[in-house]
């Protein structure tokens, strides 16, 4: 197995010589000088590997908390006089001098002394000193151990996070203060710009429309105290140079909101704006048989290919046989495998044929309701149950990056053992694991401080020849010398 090579941070060798007591001393030198000082102090016959490790973890942590405090002192106090506004730029006087204000950092507790401007202009507050520090305008850490902290509370529970924290850390936190910084991050987000900037902040939009989109939205309960079992609205937008169902997708874009299909809409839209949507040669939405999903699907993108989960289909089919012949009847397994055999067609038109001679069968107003119930639903998607026609054109006929987007994006993080949400912070929660996930942990707590100052760019450019989104039936066409769509009768 190769090893991973960690790359060698290495300290000036050229000394300052500056006239202080070190200036003929590099900073590799001092730094090596201080070393086998401290070293020669402490060390002790015996010592094994792991208290030679712990103390010079031990020291780093003393010397970084040292030379943080070394930095803030060597700042020096305030000039004391006006400052220009940082929304209007006039000069504004001190109103309050030495303001202390103390928080936490990853080489311990800080302590700052800074004086307080007052705009009356714009009514705006504000610290020169924290400014020029590029401290955070809120909260009681930096934001580096914000940003850390943040990344433990999007993955675990508050309080394993405050746990799982202290295994990597020496500076101990609580769950209290994950829950602080997560609702902190989370209101940040509702204050950005728009949701198109959020969205181009996590994934930038790609400089050509992509050949391929595939949309898959669903739904995922979760459990709230005020109103229990609530729906939590999951989408998926992928883009791809090619789209094959058993490939993974590409750069997949994820939006999830616990609240109205409006919401949901305005989420989905961002996300399918950000992928240039107006410009993509095709795109793909797959959804179960819920009515939402083919209205929204008609609204955003009438142009859209709208293909039935195939999975969903047999799900109802299934519902049927068990109303029929009962939950635990042998006959249901051969049910399921007919089932599959008639709808992998270019409709479903002969499964509806068989079903229909079962209700010679039927005996009682459950069995007529169950035949009824999946007749319908199948006349209802019957442009949508193309199978075959969807295999030889390379089309998913599958859910399956939604499905997988409920396990990863929401019930890793949100349906553990015993959770219970609030309706505010399960909102919340639910938005900022969907932006987690699309933007990936290293650009997550980035993203989120960008959208708040970054407005979204202009995507959309209007064709001179009308709008693209007309609204219309089509399916594909296999004839078509560019691959693109026909309208259906």
């Amino acid at each position: 197995m190769s090893r991973r090579r960690i790359p060698k941070k290495t300290l000036s060798g050229n000394a300052p010589h500056d006239g202080t007591k070190f200036g003929d001393l590099s900073d590799a030198e001092l730094v090596r000088q201080f070393a086998e000082e401290l070293a020669r102090r402490r060390g002790r016959a015996g010592a094994t590997l792991d208290d030679i490790e712990t103390m010079a973890e031990q020291l780093g942590r003393a010397t970084e908390e040292e030379l943080q405090a070394a930095s803030i002192e060597a700042l020096g106090p305030e000039d004391g006089t006006s400052k220009p506004c940082p929304k209007c730029g006039g000069l504004v006087p001190v109103k309050a001098r030495n303001r202390v204000r103390h928080f936490m950092t990853l080489a311990g507790e800080l302590r700052l002394s800074r004086n307080y401007h007052h705009c009356k202009k714009c009514q705006l507050g504000f610290y020169p000193r924290d400014r020029e520090l590029n401290l955070p305008e809120e909260g009681e850490v930096s934001d580096a151990m914000e940003k850390r902290i943040l990344d433990f509370g999007m993955n675990g529970a508050f309080a394993e996070a405050a746990q799982r924290w202290d295994v990597h850390y020496s500076v101990p936190i609580s769950d209290n203060l994950v829950r602080r910084v997560v609702d902190r991050v989370g209101r940040r987000r509702e204050n950005a710009h728009s949701r198109l900037a959020l969205q181009q902040a996590a994934l930038p939009s790609p400089l050509h429309p992509p050949k391929w989109l595939i949309v898959a939205p669903d739904g995922s309960m979760l459990l709230t105290r005020e109103h229990g079992w609530r729906e939590a609205k999951v989408g998926v937008v992928a883009r791809g140079e090619s789209v094959i169902p058993d490939e993974a997708v590409i750069e997949p874009r994820y939006v999830a909101v616990l609240g109205n299909q409006d919401e949901f809409r305005a989420a989905l839209k961002a996300a399918l704006d950000a992928e240039l949507a107006d410009d993509v040669m095709r795109i793909v939405w797959i959804g179960d048989g819920a009515r939402e999903n083919w209205t929204l699907a008609e609204d955003l993108c009438p142009f859209a290919i709208q293909i039935l989960d195939f999975i969903h289909a047999v799900q109802n089919a299934m519902a049927c046989g068990k109303k029929l012949l009962g939950e635990n009847d042998p006959g249901l397994a051969d049910w399921e495998q007919r089932i599959r055999q008639l709808i992998d067609a270019n409709s479903p038109d002969a499964a509806i044929r068989e079903l229909l001679d079962c209700m010679d069968f039927c005996t009682t107003d459950e069995h007529f309701t169950a035949l009824d119930t999946l007749v319908r639903y199948y006349r209802t998607n019957d442009k949508r149950m193309r199978y075959t026609e969807f295999r030889e054109t390379g089309l998913p006929i599958g859910s399956g990056i939604v499905e997988s987007a409920h396990k990863h994006v929401l019930q890793s993080r949100m349906k553990q053992a015993g959770q219970r949400w609030s309706v505010l912070r399960g909102r919340r929660m639910v938005e900022l694991r969907a932006l987690y996930r699309t933007a990936g942990p290293r650009r997550f707590h980035w993203a989120i401080r960008e959208a708040l100052k970054t407005p979204a760019a202009h995507q959309h450019r209007q064709l001179p020849n009308g709008p693209r989104r007309r609204r219309q039936s089509q399916t594909p066409s296999r004839v078509s010398p560019l691959g693109r769509l026909s309208a259906s009768n």
